[in-house]
Protein backbone atom coordinates (compact mmCIF):
# COMPACT_ATOMS: atom_id res chain seq x y z
CA UNK A 1 0.00 0.00 0.00
CA UNK A 2 1.36 3.72 -0.90
CA UNK A 3 1.94 5.65 2.09
CA UNK A 4 1.01 9.67 1.01
CA UNK A 5 2.45 12.81 3.51
CA UNK A 6 6.06 11.51 3.81
CA UNK A 7 8.71 13.43 2.17
CA UNK A 8 9.94 11.72 -1.60
CA UNK A 9 13.44 10.59 -1.06
CA UNK A 10 16.40 12.53 -2.24
CA UNK A 11 17.47 10.23 -4.91
CA UNK A 12 14.03 10.56 -6.06
CA UNK A 13 13.93 13.91 -6.41
CA UNK A 14 17.08 14.27 -8.24
CA UNK A 15 15.65 11.48 -10.49
CA UNK A 16 12.52 13.55 -11.73
CA UNK A 17 14.36 17.02 -11.73
CA UNK A 18 16.99 15.00 -14.27
CA UNK A 19 14.12 13.41 -16.26
CA UNK A 20 11.50 16.70 -16.53
CA UNK A 21 14.94 18.76 -17.14
CA UNK A 22 14.97 16.21 -20.43
CA UNK A 23 11.33 15.98 -21.28
CA UNK A 24 11.23 19.94 -21.21
CA UNK A 25 14.28 19.72 -23.79
CA UNK A 26 12.05 17.85 -26.06
CA UNK A 27 8.99 19.92 -25.93
CA UNK A 28 9.14 20.64 -29.78
CA UNK A 29 10.28 18.99 -32.51
CA UNK A 30 9.93 21.17 -35.44
CA UNK A 31 10.90 24.81 -35.75
CA UNK A 32 9.43 27.02 -38.24
CA UNK A 33 12.15 28.92 -40.02
CA UNK A 34 10.72 31.14 -42.58
CA UNK A 35 6.58 31.59 -42.88
CA UNK A 36 4.93 33.82 -45.68
CA UNK A 37 1.04 34.32 -46.60
CA UNK A 38 -0.03 36.39 -49.01
CA UNK A 39 -2.46 39.07 -47.72
CA UNK A 40 -4.69 38.56 -51.06
CA UNK A 41 -6.00 35.23 -49.40
CA UNK A 42 -7.89 37.03 -46.96
CA UNK A 43 -9.77 38.26 -50.62
CA UNK A 44 -10.92 35.33 -51.31
CA UNK A 45 -14.04 32.55 -50.78
CA UNK A 46 -10.99 29.04 -50.83
CA UNK A 47 -12.60 25.86 -50.91
CA UNK A 48 -10.85 22.76 -50.49
CA UNK A 49 -7.22 21.91 -50.67
CA UNK A 50 -5.18 19.02 -52.97
CA UNK A 51 -2.79 17.62 -50.42
CA UNK A 52 0.46 16.60 -52.80
CA UNK A 53 3.36 15.26 -51.30
CA UNK A 54 6.94 15.08 -53.41
CA UNK A 55 8.33 11.89 -52.45
CA UNK A 56 11.03 9.53 -54.20
CA UNK A 57 8.81 6.28 -52.76
CA UNK A 58 5.19 6.06 -53.33
CA UNK A 59 4.39 4.66 -50.05
CA UNK A 60 6.51 7.47 -48.37
CA UNK A 61 4.24 9.99 -50.37
CA UNK A 62 1.00 7.81 -49.69
CA UNK A 63 1.64 7.79 -46.20
CA UNK A 64 2.25 11.55 -45.76
CA UNK A 65 -0.42 12.65 -48.10
CA UNK A 66 -3.14 10.62 -45.72
CA UNK A 67 -1.58 11.64 -42.52
CA UNK A 68 -1.45 15.44 -43.82
CA UNK A 69 -4.92 15.18 -45.16
CA UNK A 70 -6.13 13.35 -42.02
CA UNK A 71 -4.46 16.74 -40.01
CA UNK A 72 -5.98 19.02 -42.15
CA UNK A 73 -9.85 17.70 -42.03
CA UNK A 74 -9.30 17.52 -37.98
CA UNK A 75 -8.71 21.84 -38.01
CA UNK A 76 -11.97 22.27 -40.49
CA UNK A 77 -10.57 21.87 -43.73
CA UNK A 78 -11.45 19.46 -46.95
CA UNK A 79 -8.53 17.88 -48.25
CA UNK A 80 -7.95 15.61 -50.77
CA UNK A 81 -4.93 13.36 -50.93
CA UNK A 82 -3.44 13.62 -54.52
CA UNK A 83 -2.77 10.05 -54.60
CA UNK A 84 -6.27 9.26 -54.36
CA UNK A 85 -7.15 11.03 -57.29
CA UNK A 86 -5.10 8.67 -59.64
CA UNK A 87 -2.15 11.37 -59.85
CA UNK A 88 1.32 9.86 -60.45
CA UNK A 89 3.72 11.28 -58.15
CA UNK A 90 5.75 12.32 -61.43
CA UNK A 91 2.96 14.37 -62.88
CA UNK A 92 2.87 17.65 -64.38
CA UNK A 93 1.55 20.28 -62.88
CA UNK A 94 -1.25 21.28 -64.84
CA UNK A 95 -2.00 17.34 -64.00
CA UNK A 96 -3.04 18.65 -60.77
CA UNK A 97 -4.64 21.74 -61.33
CA UNK A 98 -6.65 19.94 -63.44
CA UNK A 99 -7.46 17.33 -61.02
CA UNK A 100 -7.95 19.78 -58.45
CA UNK A 101 -10.66 21.09 -60.63
CA UNK A 102 -12.52 18.32 -61.17
CA UNK A 103 -12.80 17.75 -57.68
CA UNK A 104 -13.76 21.43 -56.54
CA UNK A 105 -10.49 22.09 -54.54
CA UNK A 106 -9.43 25.84 -54.66
CA UNK A 107 -5.70 25.39 -53.60
CA UNK A 108 -3.08 22.90 -53.95
CA UNK A 109 -1.18 22.69 -51.23
CA UNK A 110 2.72 20.99 -52.04
CA UNK A 111 5.03 19.77 -49.78
CA UNK A 112 9.03 18.74 -50.66
CA UNK A 113 11.81 17.27 -48.67
CA UNK A 114 14.35 19.62 -49.41
CA UNK A 115 17.81 18.26 -47.48
CA UNK A 116 19.05 17.42 -44.25
CA UNK A 117 21.66 17.54 -41.61
CA UNK A 118 23.55 15.90 -38.99
CA UNK A 119 25.40 17.23 -35.92
CA UNK A 120 27.04 15.18 -33.63
CA UNK A 121 26.37 16.08 -29.87
CA UNK A 122 29.12 15.25 -27.20
CA UNK A 123 27.21 14.98 -23.35
CA UNK A 124 29.70 15.03 -21.00
CA UNK A 125 29.77 12.47 -17.85
CA UNK A 126 27.54 14.06 -14.63
CA UNK A 127 27.82 12.27 -11.14
CA UNK A 128 25.16 13.46 -8.92
CA UNK A 129 25.63 13.74 -5.12
CA UNK A 130 23.42 14.01 -2.28
CA UNK A 131 24.28 14.50 1.72
CA UNK A 132 23.82 11.84 4.64
CA UNK A 133 24.37 13.61 8.24
CA UNK A 134 26.86 11.51 9.65
CA UNK A 135 27.22 12.27 13.96
CA UNK A 136 30.65 12.97 15.46
CA UNK A 137 29.32 11.89 18.73
CA UNK A 138 31.39 14.56 20.55
CA UNK A 139 29.51 17.05 22.51
CA UNK A 140 27.04 14.77 24.46
CA UNK A 141 24.02 12.90 22.77
CA UNK A 142 23.20 16.20 21.08
CA UNK A 143 26.75 16.71 19.63
CA UNK A 144 27.21 17.89 16.16
CA UNK A 145 27.83 16.41 12.72
CA UNK A 146 29.26 16.99 9.68
CA UNK A 147 27.53 16.60 5.96
CA UNK A 148 28.93 13.49 4.41
CA UNK A 149 28.98 13.49 0.11
CA UNK A 150 27.99 10.69 -1.39
CA UNK A 151 27.27 9.48 -5.30
CA UNK A 152 23.64 8.80 -5.92
CA UNK A 153 23.53 8.50 -10.13
CA UNK A 154 26.02 8.51 -13.10
CA UNK A 155 25.10 9.62 -16.39
CA UNK A 156 28.20 8.00 -18.55
CA UNK A 157 29.37 10.63 -21.22
CA UNK A 158 28.32 10.13 -24.70
CA UNK A 159 28.00 10.90 -28.51
CA UNK A 160 24.61 11.12 -29.82
CA UNK A 161 23.66 12.72 -33.85
CA UNK A 162 21.51 14.85 -33.97
CA UNK A 163 19.71 14.70 -37.79
CA UNK A 164 17.40 17.23 -39.14
CA UNK A 165 14.51 17.51 -42.17
CA UNK A 166 14.23 20.25 -44.32
CA UNK A 167 10.68 20.80 -45.86
CA UNK A 168 9.20 23.80 -47.53
CA UNK A 169 5.54 23.91 -48.04
CA UNK A 170 3.56 26.08 -50.58
CA UNK A 171 0.09 26.35 -50.98
CA UNK A 172 -1.49 27.85 -54.54
CA UNK A 173 -5.01 28.79 -55.67
CA UNK A 174 -6.05 25.94 -58.25
CA UNK A 175 -7.95 28.99 -60.28
CA UNK A 176 -4.61 31.33 -61.07
CA UNK A 177 -1.53 29.75 -59.33
CA UNK A 178 -1.18 32.56 -57.03
CA UNK A 179 0.96 31.62 -54.39
CA UNK A 180 -0.90 32.39 -51.16
CA UNK A 181 1.51 30.70 -48.29
CA UNK A 182 5.26 29.37 -48.09
CA UNK A 183 6.54 27.72 -44.83
CA UNK A 184 10.15 26.25 -44.19
CA UNK A 185 10.61 24.07 -41.27
CA UNK A 186 13.18 22.13 -39.82
CA UNK A 187 12.67 19.30 -37.83
CA UNK A 188 14.85 16.59 -35.50
CA UNK A 189 13.99 13.24 -36.36
CA UNK A 190 12.96 11.82 -32.01
CA UNK A 191 11.50 8.53 -33.04
CA UNK A 192 10.85 6.59 -36.33
CA UNK A 193 9.93 7.86 -39.77
CA UNK A 194 5.88 7.89 -38.21
CA UNK A 195 7.00 10.17 -35.35
CA UNK A 196 8.99 12.01 -37.75
CA UNK A 197 6.10 12.40 -40.00
CA UNK A 198 3.73 13.30 -37.61
CA UNK A 199 6.32 15.80 -36.08
CA UNK A 200 6.38 17.11 -39.38
CA UNK A 201 2.71 18.06 -39.98
CA UNK A 202 2.10 19.18 -36.40
CA UNK A 203 4.33 22.46 -36.82
CA UNK A 204 3.27 23.00 -40.38
CA UNK A 205 -0.57 22.62 -38.86
CA UNK A 206 0.47 24.88 -36.32
CA UNK A 207 2.13 27.37 -38.41
CA UNK A 208 -0.84 27.08 -40.71
CA UNK A 209 -3.26 28.24 -37.71
CA UNK A 210 -1.02 31.12 -36.68
CA UNK A 211 -1.15 32.58 -39.64
CA UNK A 212 -4.07 32.32 -40.70
CA UNK A 213 -4.33 29.96 -43.33
CA UNK A 214 -6.55 27.67 -41.59
CA UNK A 215 -9.06 28.71 -38.49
Amino acid sequence: MLETGRPAPRFYRVYCAVLLAVLAGCASNSDITRSYVDPVINDRNLSGVLVVAVAQQQKNRVDFEDAFARSLERHGARAVASHSLGLDKDGGAEAYLQAAERAKLDTILVTRYVGEKVDDIYHPGTIYYDVMPVYTGYGGPFGGYYGHAYEVAYQQPVWTSNKTYTIITDLFATSDKTHLYQVISDTLKAGGREKLRDDIISGLVKDMKHQGVLD
